[in-house]
């Protein structure tokens, strides 16, 4: 397999995914490995005489950081030696990866496959035009491996062109060290004022309460998003309006609160003496040496830091409490793979579908995987690898508390800006902007958006 790192500004270091994550947990999350109509175990061609038909081709895969990580790697080589083709995996760093991918679709250039952020509404507003750039997938046997929750992320006006292979884990809510808060007498925080005090017991212990690596430049918005259900629950019927052009983000009481109670936790400090300028690149070592007690982060950190550094404490994990939230971060999305309808090699991108989505390749991305516990796929045979933390934490949640999408993800056309609400609300905590000019700024990106897809109701 042939890497590369690509960069419009030919920039050297690369950033992380772009948020990600949100997989599509609910309170039966072990159950998601239901039964296929037929298996996908045989759907890839493989030893057969075909196999040559590509035999010298090179596929194009155009992906941003982390989502595709390591944990492909096997499969790819596999294919690659399968059907004797080359595999140009390209990179892009998160941050620069939006742009790109715009300018390599309208300048009919980009890779055979690229990968965007999917949910609901990302077709529309970040593809656009779905049938010009994208191959249509609805005739294939690996439809039928997509949960149902997961389709709308996949598919456009009834046509099939994406593939979201993801988990089904809990995504960014607080995982904490149990261990550290039994020795410290502290409780679960289900407040805002709660959290305020154990942070501050924390923090007089001189371990860092919250870690939050802004330098990531994605991580640290999810603390104001990931509570979509707290805004939902203050204002039912608020997404609605959000994607009906009847309510703004800005003058929301609420959300100047949640912002607030952020910028609050800064200046005290309880993000770490320079959380703006600290990248995720340590936070495993940094739970491990038992400098941190908590982050907003997958349940899947808890995996890494017990393999990562041996350490033999506890943990665990709760909802973010900020804004009152006591809303669980479901989210229909994910990083999802489309073919490009230009393609000189259109053929081959379809042989790759379905190469990875047999039982064997899936296995593979799962068990390969540093972080994730398990697929959110259709496939029975499929061996999941669930952690006891993320079965008891499931197990206190109620359907009632999951029936709200988080904010990015259940409203148009938010997180196609995410990363400039996470510059902004930097400059909010510098003392650079207010609170409410964050949320101006968001409706302000919205509507240019919704005007791109010419969405009648910014009309």
């Amino acid at each position: 397999m042939r890497r590369k790192l690509i960069s419009a500004l030919l920039c050297a270091s690369m950033a992380a995914a772009l948020m990600a994550g949100c997989g599509d947990s609910g309170k039966d999350a072990k159950e998601t490995s239901t039964s296929k109509s037929e298996s996908q175990e045989g759907t890839a061609s493989s030893g057969s005489d075909s196999n040559t038909d590509f035999a010298g081709e090179e596929l194009s895969i155009m992906v941003s950081a982390g989502w595709m990580d390591n944990r492909y790697d096997e499969t790819i080589k596999r294919f690659e030696d399968t059907y004797d083709v080359t595999v140009d995996l390209q990179t892009i760093p998160a941050d620069q990866y939006g742009d790109l991918l715009s300018s390599k679709l309208t300048t009919d250039s980009c890779a055979d496959i690229f990968w965007i952020q999917s949910n609901p509404f990302a077709i529309a507003s970040q593809i656009v035009d779905p049938e010009k750039y994208c191959i249509d997938f609805s005739d294939e046997e690996w439809k039928s491996l997509i949960p149902e929750t997961r389709l709308s992320a996949c598919e456009y006006e009834g046509k099939l062109y994406g593939l979201q292979i993801w988990h089904n884990s809990p995504e960014y809510v607080m995982v904490y060290n149990k261990t550290m808060f039994e020795e410290m007498n502290l409780k679960v925080p289900t407040t805002y004022e709660e959290l305020l005090d154990v942070c501050q017991k924390i923090s007089d212990e001189g371990v860092t309460p919250w870690f939050v690596p802004g330098a990531d430049g994605w991580q640290h918005q999810l603390a104001f998003f990931q509570i979509g259900g707290a805004y939902e629950d203050d204002q039912p019927g608020l997404y609605e309006k959000l994607n009906n052009n009847e309510a703004t983000f800005a003058d929301n009481q609420l959300m100047i609160k949640v912002l607030e109670q952020y910028k609050e936790l800064s200046d005290k400090g309880y993000f770490g003496e320079d959380w703006i300028g600290t990248d995720s690149t340590n936070m495993i070592n940094e739970f491990g040496d038992r400098n941190v007690a908590m982050a907003l982060a997958n349940s899947s950190t808890i995996k890494q830091i017990k393999d990562e550094t041996g350490t033999t404490d506890e943990f665990g994990l709760f909802l973010e409490p900020l804004g009152g939230n006591n809303s669980f971060p479901s989210s229909p999305a994910g990083p999802t793979m489309f073919g490009y309808k230009g393609t000189a090699h259109p053929e081959l991108v379809k042989e790759f579908f379905r190469f990875v989505t047999t039982t064997e390749s899936l296995q593979e991305i799962l068990d390969n995987s540093p972080a994730y516990t398990n697929l959110h796929v259709n496939d029975d045979k499929l061996e999941q690898h669930w952690l006891p933390e993320e079965e008891e934490f499931m197990s206190t949640l109620t359907d009632e508390q999951m029936k709200t999408p988080v904010l990015q993800n259940g409203t148009k056309y938010t997180n196609d800006y995410w990363m400039q609400f996470g510059q902004d609300m930097v400059a909010y905590c510098t003392g650079q902007m207010e609170a409410n000019d964050v949320l101006k700024n968001m409706d302000t990106n919205r509507a240019e958006a919704a005007k791109v897809a010419q969405d009648p109701a910014w009309n």
